[in-house]
């Protein structure tokens, strides 16, 4: 696990602790040579918390991002709407991809709104 993190380190990717100041957290699942990934995430402030929404999770397919795709709302053959936090993971997934190459891997993140960090990798 540390490899793989030391490796996305090494790429510029933003690596960073579970952070406390995010508004959005949660795993990415790749799946080697598919076109969209399986994100589950949810929201972690505070405010979530009182209303009781903080154990909702929210399960988005985020498309591919191919080498110089930008993501964008309704960027998929569905034209599915991304949130923004959505579009700045998807560009973190594929420098994930682009440093440790195409594999079955378990991407945790978090999102502060501005930024979307890598938390940890595991192969699966």
């Amino acid at each position: 696990m540390d490899d793989l993190l030391t490796r996305c380190a090494h790429r510029g990717i933003a690596v960073a602790p579970a952070s406390d100041a995010a508004v959005h957290a949660g795993t990415a699942r790749l799946l080697h040579g598919t076109v969209v990934d399986e994100v589950r995430a949810r929201e972690v402030t505070v405010a979530a918390h009182v209303a009781g929404a903080a154990d909702e999770e929210r399960v988005l397919q985020v498309p591919r991002l191919g080498r110089w795709q930008r993501p964008h709302r309704g960027a998929d053959e569905w034209r599915t709407p991304l949130p923004p936090w959505g579009m700045r993971l998807a560009k973190l997934i594929r420098a994930v991809r682009r440093a440790v190459g195409d594999a079955d891997l378990l991407v945790e993140w978090a999102d502060d709104g501005r930024t979307c960090r890598l938390i940890a990798v595991h192969r699966t």
